[in-house]
């Protein structure tokens, strides 16, 4: 799905919100920014945090939504920023997309397609086709 206008300002938010936090970390650490749009219309911020059992952003962003009270959403999506300081839409890592599965979230996900050069919304199925279900014992 082409992306909108609002999904335009999304990524624009993150890429604002990644710029501004990254006296956090290392130049050569990862930076990732996230930015969450509730069915309400709030939105939720998450950044990266580098650590022994580092936390991705869109888990930070997550988090702060489910302990506000929300559990409907809308949109994700992560921007990483470079040593250069330019940023980039980026997709969200396997335990990310396992937690959108997890968590039943009815939500669009920014992503890069890399091999067509362009940002694009897909639904957390389309990131995870091949579930995982653990057998019950």
């Amino acid at each position: 799905m082409k992306l909108s206008q609002k999904d335009k300002k999304l990524i624009e938010m993150a890429s604002d919100l990644v710029k501004s936090n990254k006296d956090l970390y290392p130049p050569e650490s990862p930076h990732v920014g996230a930015i969450l749009l509730a069915k309400s219309g709030k939105v939720y911020k998450g950044i990266n945090i580098l650590t022994s059992h580092s936390i991705c952003a869109e888990q930070v962003a997550i988090g702060q939504a489910l302990a506000c009270g929300e559990r409907k959403f809308d949109t994700i999506v992560s921007v990483s920023l470079d040593s250069a300081g330019n940023t980039e839409v980026v997709s969200p890592c396997g335990v990310c997309r396992y937690l959108f599965d997890k968590l039943g979230m009815d939500i669009y996900v920014i992503v890069r397609d890399v091999e067509n050069n362009m940002n694009l919304k897909v639904k957390p199925g389309e990131l995870l086709p091949y579930r995982y279900e653990r057998a019950e014992e």
